[in-house]
């Protein structure tokens, strides 16, 4: 019996010094439960309507906001109601930018430059093109919108592929270009229970601990070692052309040209950036073509560092634009709107 009391000490402690960092975690601003799943549409992933959460980032919870989604669960300060003057403003994270305050993020900066125009934003982390389409209907059907601003990451077309992590509802199989329909499935009760976990949360949110996806790079490693195999595209030229096609296509009716929004690569140099940017100026011909307004952010981004040393991102821990990147996009978007 007293060969076991030193293991029940060290169990005791170990479950001790747990319980005392839940409780420590509690206290702080740690990424919380945000409960995203298909509450609205069967296609469309959003927060729970009128949902209270908060995000930081990182082990020392930058930027901290305390967040509540609206009607339709989406991160605005304002519900969405039917009126069909208001403007749309679809996107991914770019659009939430839930790690900055409401006033700083583009919907909010657009309203003002337009003289406190009633815009609606409807971003949503980690979607891409198709994802985007599936708003803009919400947002026609719903409550009339008529205007639209996509804000366009420069991998959005790559990320509707299958398989890409980067898309909410429907997507393209890599191999047939056929539209496949996409459900995320629903958490197990472990990633439930975790969500509820401060420390859980703040280990694998705030740390992005991620077990599996360190095993799965350290495969991919041994075996572009093995190989020496160079990649190539995943999207070729026809596959982006049918991508991009399907998007235009779901684009609802509207009484004015719908403006798209691209990011610049702002700096940024890879393989997978120049694919991306071949997929937007592609993306770029088709969609003027359809008669969108295109804006390509690149030259007012380079404008604004020709005569600032100030960032546009929110911090080397962070490539989203900063509240200079966002009123940058808001300026376009109006002059856009405007017919400027």
């Amino acid at each position: 019996m007293k060969t076991l009391r030193p293991a029940l000490y060290l169990l005791l402690g170990g479950l001790l010094t747990v319980i005392g960092l839940e409780l420590t975690l509690r206290l702080l601003p740690v990424s919380s439960a945000t409960m995203v799943d298909y509450h609205v549409s069967p296609t469309i992933l959003t927060y729970p309507p009128h949902h209270d959460f908060t995000v930081s980032t990182g082990w020392d919870m930058k930027n901290a906001q305390r967040l509540r989604s609206n009607n339709f669960g989406f991160v605005d300060t304002q519900d969405f109601v039917p009126n069909p003057s208001a403007i749309a403003v679809i996107g991914d994270s770019f659009v939430e930018a839930n790690m900055l305050a409401p006033d700083q993020r583009v919907g909010p900066a657009l309203a003002r430059v337009l003289n406190n125009a009633t815009v609606y934003s409807l971003g949503g982390p980690g979607s891409s093109l198709l994802d985007y389409a599936e708003r803009a209907q919400l947002a026609s059907q719903q409550w009339g919108v008529q205007r639209f601003v996509f804000v366009l990451e420069v991998g959005d077309v790559r990320q509707a592929l299958c398989g890409s992590g980067n898309h909410q509802g429907p997507c393209i199989t890599p191999g047939s270009g056929a539209l496949e329909a996409f459900r995320r499935p629903a958490a197990s009760g472990l990633k439930t229970w975790a969500r509820h976990s401060a420390l859980a949360q703040y280990v694998f949110s705030q740390l992005k601990f991620n077990p599996s996806a360190l095993l799965a790079s350290l495969r991919s490693k041994k075996t572009a070692q093995h190989t020496g195999e160079n990649q190539s595209d995943p999207v070729s030229p026809q596959l982006a052309r049918a991508i991009i096609a399907r998007f235009i296509d779901a684009l609802p009716p509207t009484a004015q040209p719908p403006v798209l929004l691209i990011d610049g690569p702002r700096g940024r140099s890879s393989t997978d950036m120049s694919w991306n940017l071949a997929h937007m100026a592609l993306l770029k011909e088709m969609a003027e073509t359809a008669g969108a307004r295109m804006i390509d952010l690149a030259p007012r981004f380079d404008a604004w560092h020709a005569t600032s040393a100030l960032s546009l991102e929110v911090g080397p821990y962070d490539g989203h634009w900063n509240p200079i990147g966002h009123q940058i996009a808001a300026e376009a978007a109006a002059e856009a709107l405007r017919g400027d």
